[in-house]
């Protein structure tokens, strides 16, 4: 099953290995296309820049960001609800029954 999130980019951009850093350290899960390696990906991502090669192209769903700023990645990923993988779900405070003391 594919991501929710695709890049592409080129291993030798620094710009595309910042994102793919910042998503793998906040163990969000996204497929990496290699534009270098994969003649479909490059197509793809030229057809989406206007024929131009700007990279890292980040696709979220159907939301496209060329050579994104971290901030402006976070705030789509937020808009999209997308959580890290592993995340743990906590319950509401008010759903937590109250603790009480152990008697021995």
């Amino acid at each position: 099953m594919a991501s929710e999130i695709q890049v592409y980019g080129a291993d030798w951009c620094d710009l595309t290995f910042g994102v793919r850093e910042y998503l793998t350290n906040a163990r969000v899960a996204y497929d990496y296309h290699d534009i270098d390696r994969d003649g479909e990906a490059n197509d793809l991502a030229l057809a989406l820049t206007d024929g131009r090669r700007r990279f890292p192209l980040v696709v979220v769903h159907e939301r496209v960001l060329t050579n994104p700023s971290l901030v402006e990645l976070q705030r789509v990923l937020d808009d999209y609800r997308i959580r890290p993988e592993n995340e743990p779900r906590r319950r509401p405070i008010a759903a937590e029954p109250p603790q009480r003391p152990r008697r021995r």
